[in-house]
């Protein structure tokens, strides 16, 4: 297991044990969600890098200079790996030369992590502008809500999903950029979508997980935290798990919004669980990794 952490540092564990296998220093936290490829981890780190690093060692391979903190989780597609900064730009660096192929503006800080299709890229901004760009790097439409988009876009059956800080989740046309739909929450959400069997899952920071129809938007259930959750929801084996920013991890029945369990931690949870083999792994502010059974 790979995460990167506040102190700067990626970790290596054992996936079964969670025995310290490796760690790489940054000089800045890494808040983005490593991804490995070929036998190299790619992370983003606040020290306004990106680092290709041995999954085997640990050892530095290359690393490449953004102009801002890189806080948006790298993606691959096509040779090329695809992130956001707060400089404003998503890049796209090809995985052979480690050289950036293109760059486009987007007009602020990009946090969202880029949603990649077979042959196009949606990002959103820290102002509220949401684009689509073809792998050359030319804009194919931008959108703009009232406030920020930190939430990270899904791209299904050609529909855009994602949740901005003015509180309304979107779905646009993933071709031309058009609103299908809008839903109101109760207020701004970061939480990224996920997407099982045409439900629609998502957290807001009104302390509640909504569970809506993807085509038409009518509300299945939600669920009231004790807390706005500041986690993504993922989904495994009919059963939804999202974190909170009171520190709890909860487990759904996806279809019913029903509680299954909640297991309870010292510091809030922002990142979305990861899931293999049945067991669930996700961080906390408390400096702690979990692993549970799913």
């Amino acid at each position: 297991v790979y995460c990167g952490s506040y102190d700067n540092n990626l970790y290596a564990l054992d996936a079964s044990t969670g025995q310290f296998q490796w760690k790489f220093a940054t000089n800045g936290g890494i808040v983005t969600r490593p991804v490995v490829n070929d036998g190299l981890i790619f992370v983003g780190s606040e020290d306004k890098s990106l680092y290709a690093v041995s999954s085997r060692t640990g050892k530095q391979a290359w690393t490449f200079q953004a102009d801002g903190p890189i806080r948006s989780s790298p993606k691959i597609a096509e040779q090329h790996i695809f992130f956001g900064s707060d400089d404003g730009f998503l890049y796209a660096v090809n995985l052979m030369s480690n050289r950036l192929a293109w760059r486009v503006d987007g007009g602020d800080s990009i946090r969202s992590s880029p949603f990649i299709t077979k042959e196009l890229a949606y990002a959103g901004t820290e102002t509220g502008d949401f684009f689509c760009v073809d792998f050359r790097g030319q804009v194919k439409w931008r959108f703009k809500a009232k406030r920020a988009i930190t939430s990270s876009p899904l791209v299904e059956d050609g529909i855009v999903f994602f949740a901005s800080l003015d509180s309304t989740f979107y779905a646009l046309d993933a071709k031309s950029g058009w609103i299908v739909w809008r839903f109101r929450m109760g207020k701004g959400s970061i939480s990224s979508p996920a997407k099982a069997d045409n439900l629609l899952f998502f957290g807001s920071a009104d302390n509640y997980l909504y569970c809506l129809e993807a085509g038409n938007a009518k509300e299945i259930w939600k669920f009231k935290t004790d807390h706005q959750v500041s986690g993504s929801p993922t989904v495994y084996n009919n059963a939804v798990y999202f974190g909170t920013a009171d520190g709890s991890l909860y487990c759904l029945e996806y279809k019913t919004g029903q509680m299954r369990w909640r297991f309870d931690t010292d510091g809030l949870i922002t990142s979305a669980p990861l899931i293999v083999d049945n067991l669930l792994y996700f961080g906390s502010s408390d400096h702690i990794l979990y692993a549970l059974y799913a």
